[in-house]
């Protein structure tokens, strides 16, 4: 599996909008490919709930809702899990060895990429990629491009 080093947790060495400095909405978004994963745990919807549960649980965030969708008796699932924090989501391609994870959350308690390797590790995958978003609204904070 690649090695990741969690920038969330190297303190000054990050730029203050990856920590959340600042922000009067702390949002960090946490996403990426899973690659040569489990075919077996891709298709199984009670291994990856549970998963998905336990990855929530791992990064401080709190479960509100779980549910699956599983698309036919051998094929992929998607799983979402509604935590208080916001969200987190794995959808699976058996066929390929292959899932994409999505984990975002608000609030400096808890730290998403905690969940995103967890998932990486339990599905075996041999290697990921990630990206990382602050998703923050900062203090004095230009609003966007006009929708007119």
């Amino acid at each position: 599996m690649k090695t990741q080093t969690n920038p969330l947790t190297l303190g000054e060495e990050v730029p203050k909008h990856v920590r959340g400095i600042g922000a009067v909405v702390y949002g960090t978004h946490v996403y990426g490919n899973l690659y040569d994963c489990n075919e077996e745990v891709l298709r199984d919807e009670v291994k990856l709930t549970n998963i998905v549960k336990e990855a929530a649980e791992k990064a401080n965030a709190t479960v509100v809702s779980l549910f699956y969708y599983k698309f036919t008796p051998s094929g992929g699932l998607s799983v979402v899990a509604i935590v208080a924090e916001s969200h987190i989501s794995v959808h699976t391609w058996p066929e390929h060895k292959y899932a994409t994870v999505d984990v975002y959350t608000c609030g400096p308690h808890t730290d998403p990429m905690v969940a995103f390797e967890y998932i990486a590790q339990k599905l075996e995958a041999k290697k990921y990629s990630v990206n990382i978003s602050d998703r923050s609204l900062y203090d004095g904070e230009e609003p966007g491009d006009d929708l007119k």
